[in-house]
């Protein structure tokens, strides 16, 4: 194997373990939404804890999910957990150099590359630009697999 394939390869890899990241993210944001809305009464209750107790990570979520609702909370449950499974099901075929997996992750990267791009736009900070570069580096190194 040259040494160019092989650094793409690791390339791969690297996308692969972020992308992987983010799905664990993405899962504990679903169950973190469907807690929310198991609990919802309790919410506000949680958020003056959490915010006492100096947990303000916690706080916010508890109050963002107050603000959302029920019904959104349940909607973000199972949309963050479906592009979770995605996302799993993509990393874990082009991990073992599957080409539907290659293809999916593809599909995935230009999926998510609008949605960072609008949020560049609004919040121009270095890490939005940081993740934006990683998706069209992912994007097109990918890419460059799948067509080669």
């Amino acid at each position: 194997m040259s040494q160019a394939a092989d650094k793409e390869r690791w390339l791969i890899r690297l996308i692969v373990i972020k992308k992987v990241l983010l799905a664990a993210v993405l899962l504990v944001i679903s169950l973190a939404a469907l807690y929310g809305d198991i609990h919802y009464a309790q919410l506000s209750d949680f958020a003056d804890t959490w915010g006492q107790a100096d947990r303000r990570l916690l706080a916010a979520m508890a109050q963002q999910g107050a603000v959302l609702g029920p019904t959104r909370l349940i909607q973000l449950a199972v949309v963050s957990a479906l592009y979770a499974l995605l996302i799993l099901v993509a990393a874990w075929g082009t991990w073992l150099g599957r080409r539907w997996g290659e293809w999916l992750l593809v599909a995935l990267l230009a999926l998510a590359l609008p949605l960072e791009i609008m949020h560049a736009w609004h919040e121009q900070s270095p890490r939005t630009f940081v993740v934006l570069g990683l998706t069209v580096l992912g994007l097109v190194v990918t890419s460059r697999r799948v067509w080669h």
